[in-house]
């Protein structure tokens, strides 16, 4: 299993970034959100995905993530230096947590769902966790946990009823409260 820190923390490609970080209860979310804004790196990320090439990480663009209580999923949702819905990138996950200095981590299950803005989504690395099942690195709970978890969000996505997809606003205004928690303090 992999452990992942929302703030990506140990990401070389990047040479300058904001994080915020909430936790929310409100009637649509509850759980974290955070949001990684990238203003300057290395190098852009670009990915083939679904039939086209997608830059994914570039100067100015932001990672809105969502941890949604009680869930095995975070939904990473990537928006260009215009602010245009990019991607949403679904990391399976057995749990999420706070370490003792507030950092929040999630232990990845390997397997992803790439979603376009049309809507279509594509499983991503299912080898991947067939394979740490086959090293021991997941255990036969936790694969199917996976597979559970991921055949639910895709039977969500196709009924246009997976709640952070469906309802476009909440993500721009979670999004929206973020970027005020990194503006400077007005005097």
């Amino acid at each position: 299993m992999k452990h992942k820190r929302a703030d990506r923390a140990d990401w070389q490609r990047i040479i300058r970034k904001r994080f915020a970080m909430m936790s929310l209860e409100e009637r649509d979310f509850k759980g974290y959100v955070t949001l990684f804004c990238i203003d300057a790196l290395r190098k852009p990320l670009w990915r083939d995905l679904q039939g086209e090439r997608v830059c994914l990480a570039d100067n100015g663009y932001h990672w809105l993530q969502h941890f949604p209580r009680g869930e095995h999923y975070a939904l990473t949702s990537i928006f260009n230096e215009q602010g245009e819905f990019v991607r949403g990138y679904v990391d399976i996950c057995k749990q999420y947590y706070l370490d003792a200095q507030g950092a929040l981590w999630y232990d990845d299950l390997y397997l992803d769902l790439d979603v376009a803005p049309s809507g279509s989504a594509l499983i991503l690395d299912a080898e991947e966790l067939d394979s740490a099942l086959g090293q021991d690195e997941v255990s036969p709970l936790e694969y199917e946990l996976a597979w559970r978890a991921l055949s639910s969000i895709m039977t969500a996505i196709e009924a246009d009823a997976f709640p952070l997809l469906s309802t476009y606003g909440l993500i721009e205004e979670h999004r929206d409260r973020l970027l005020k928690l990194l503006e400077p303090a007005a005097y």
